[in-house]
């Protein structure tokens, strides 16, 4: 267990989770049903329509999100403008919180314009128009413009994977134990929005996995930063 969270710690070790992970997600999209089987658990084929409706609870919670996000801009300029007194690296992972509220959710959407994946919703399947494709598979030159991958209606709550940084690299068990949670809170997010028919399991995860992928970035590079310094 030791080693594994040494591991963690590390760059190079944090990489592999990235690229092993990214190729597990890959794999469930394209060669396997769980996206189909879940989804199908949620569709109601008497009523012809997925069982979620709109949730005041998940609107609540993505206006928390944001008021949230807001809160750690604002401690970040507050910290530029009139410093406080905290260590140098602990005012780099603010920087870095603060920057994912600010990056995470626009590169999302901005990842999820280039997508033409069908939501669940749109297919043929679920009483839409469109037949079903992998990630890796090609469209028909018919199929509509969608944006559905990555999933783009809970990506206010991913840059909450960045608040572990605060317990690195001192508290390895508790930056994890926290990632796992925040991980946690933007899946049930997701699944609230599989619920209503507007994303696969996988385009969540690729959501997730985005937001780790940019928070490791700006938490790398504040990093270099302060070795130079």
């Amino acid at each position: 267990m030791l080693a594994k969270l040494k591991l963690v710690k590390t760059p190079k070790g944090i990489d592999s989770v990235l690229m092993l992970s990214a190729m597990l997600i890959l794999w469930i999209g394209n060669y396997s049903n769980l996206d189909l089987m879940i989804a199908d658990s949620m569709f109601d084929g008497e009523r012809g329509h997925f069982a979620g409706g709109d949730s005041a609870l998940a609107g609540s919670f993505q206006f928390g999100m944001i008021l949230l996000g807001a809160a750690v801009i604002g401690l970040a300029i507050w910290d530029t403008l009139r410093p406080l007194a905290w260590l140098a690296s602990r005012r780099s992972v603010l920087r870095s919180v603060a920057l994912s509220v600010v990056l995470v959710p626009p590169s999302i959407y901005l990842l999820s314009s280039f997508s033409d994946m069908p939501c669940p919703t749109d297919l043929l399947r679920y009483g839409g128009l469109e037949p079903y494709a992998r990630m890796l598979e090609t469209l028909p030159a018919s199929a509509s413009g969608m944006v559905c991958l990555p999933a783009i209606q809970a990506n206010t709550a991913w840059w909450l994977l960045a608040l572990p940084l605060f317990w690195l690299p001192g508290r390895p068990r508790t930056a994890l134990l926290l990632a796992g949670v925040m991980l946690l809170c933007g899946l049930a997010s997701g699944w609230q929005q599989q619920l209503q028919g507007a994303q696969f399991f996988t385009h969540t995860l690729w959501s997730a996995w985005i937001a780790a992928f940019l928070i490791h970035l700006l938490h790398n590079l504040f990093r270099t930063e302060d070795a130079l310094a």
